[in-house]
């Protein structure tokens, strides 16, 4: 817990960590600049340092403060009645884009992260990422109703096929400066193809639409 940042009003939180979201989420750990995170903050570097003591501190704090908000946001708007696979997906897909809303760079940010090569910072980025991975992987699996799938498919296979799909369409959806609302639109059909092609016919006579939060019988 950073007591000195969080004493700050909200809002001045705000400005600070989509400063860092951005900068860090366009130029990763080692070529990013504190100054660059300041000007984009609209502070000093000093007044930076006094919430952060270097940068390290400063990167690890916000991918870990990242984290949690995902995972506190999927904690409250868990239907723990949902079991298809597909619909689980979508929702916890759109929890982002409801996150996105109030930090532009969220995404893009925790995805560069993954990617983040630098001896510097990934111990620290796996020691804290990969336990809450793991169980949040055991808890979906242990969810999903597979009777709906297809015979012979690999549903490890197709979840983690899935994720790079949406890492990849993420980012070309954050790089056009699309709207929120039509990323998410835009990924609940790609969803939507993947079921009519994985799910057996019977459960295909519910599909997922593209308005938010619907589905269609």
């Amino acid at each position: 817990m950073n007591d000195k940042f969080f004493k700050l009003p909200e809002e001045r939180q705000m400005q600070i960590i989509n400063s860092a979201l951005k900068v860090f989420s366009k130029s990763g750990y080692y070529q990013t600049s504190t100054l660059e995170i300041a000007r984009e903050a609209g502070i000093s570097k000093g007044l930076l340092f006094y919430y952060f003591k270097n940068k390290k501190e400063m990167y690890l704090f916000l991918y870990e403060h990242c984290i949690n908000l995902v995972l506190d946001q999927i904690n409250r708007n868990r239907n723990v009645e949902e079991k298809d696979f597909f619909e689980i997906l979508l929702r916890s897909q759109r929890i982002k884009c409801k996150l996105m809303k109030k930090y532009r760079y969220i995404y893009e940010f925790i995805v560069k992260v993954y990617m983040e090569n630098d001896q510097d910072v990934i111990g620290d980025i796996a020691g804290f990422a990969e336990p809450l991975i793991k169980e949040n992987y055991r808890h979906f699996f242990e969810r999903i109703d597979t009777t709906k799938f297809r015979e012979g498919v690999d549903i490890s296979l197709l979840f983690q096929s899935l994720q790079w799909c949406a890492e990849g369409f993420m980012r070309s959806a954050l790089s056009s400066d699309k709207d929120i609302d039509e990323i998410d639109l835009e990924f609940a059909k790609v969803l939507e193809l993947y079921k009519q092609n994985f799910y057996k016919e019977e459960f295909l006579c519910t599909t997922m639409n593209t308005e938010k939060g619907k589905t269609t019988q």
